[in-house]
């Protein structure tokens, strides 16, 4: 999202009905699924891959004229993605915590499966 901004230039003047969830990690959180996010020091990932960029999200759509907003729970997400957009709706994470939530998935599934 924050690589991309420059699209939302002149997005609140065009007739686009569009809601952007922006999950927000802060970085490189693809990064923290593979191997090397385990095979260096937690720093030296960060300073390679993570690449915390520390740009408020909210901010960044706000100076577009975009609505925005961040969430905390699925009802208000729920009730973001239903009203009209353009809007931006930041939803925070914590890399993590994702890659566990996906390594415990991803067993449930094996064991379902096996």
């Amino acid at each position: 999202f924050v690589h991309d901004a420059g699209a939302l230039t002149a997005l609140r003047h065009r007739d686009a009905d569009l809601r952007i969830v922006v999950v927000d990690n802060d970085g490189g959180g693809i990064f923290s699924f593979l191997p090397q996010a385990t095979q260096l020091p937690p720093a030296r990932f960060e300073q390679l891959f993570g690449t915390p960029h520390g740009t408020d999200v909210v901010a960044l759509a706000a100076a577009h004229g975009i609505d925005a907003t961040t969430v905390a729970t699925p009802a208000e997400l729920t009730a973001r993605l239903r009203a009209p957009g353009p809007s931006v709706t930041r939803v925070r994470t914590d890399r993590a915590e994702n890659v566990r939530v996906h390594a415990a998935i991803n067993a449930a599934v094996v064991a379902a499966l096996g």
